[in-house]
C-alpha cells in the first residue's frame, strides 16, 4: 500500500471532537508522510453533505488534480464526529 492509502485507512476509523476534524486530518496525513502541514488544505464542504453527514475536502499541493473527501457524522450535540467514508476524487 502507498502512504496515501495507509493514511486513508487510518482516517476511515477516525473518531474525534467535531471541532478537531481538520486538525486531526492534517495530523494523520503528516504522520503517514503523505505531505507536510504546509502542503495540506482542508475545508468544510457542504456540497458533500447528505442526511446529517458533513463533508470535508482535503487538498495536497503536490496532488493538484486530486482531493481526499471525508464524510463524518456528528454525534449527539455535535460533540464527537465519526468518519463514515473517505475517498479520492
Amino acid at each position: 500500500m502507498s502512504k496515501l492509502e495507509d493514511a486513508i485507512e487510518r482516517i476511515k476509523i477516525l473518531e474525534c471532537p467535531t471541532g478537531d476534524i481538520e486538525k486531526r486530518l492534517v495530523g494523520i496525513l503528516e504522520n503517514y508522510e503523505v505531505a507536510n502541514k504546509d502542503e495540506i488544505t482542508i475545508k468544510r464542504d457542504k456540497y458533500f453533505d447528505r442526511h446529517g453527514v458533513k463533508g470535508y475536502e482535503a487538498k495536497i499541493s503536490n496532488h493538484a488534480n486530486e482531493s481526499i473527501i471525508v464524510l463524518a457524522k456528528p454525534g449527539l450535540d455535535d460533540y464527537v464526529a465519526k468518519v463514515i467514508d473517505v475517498y479520492i476524487s
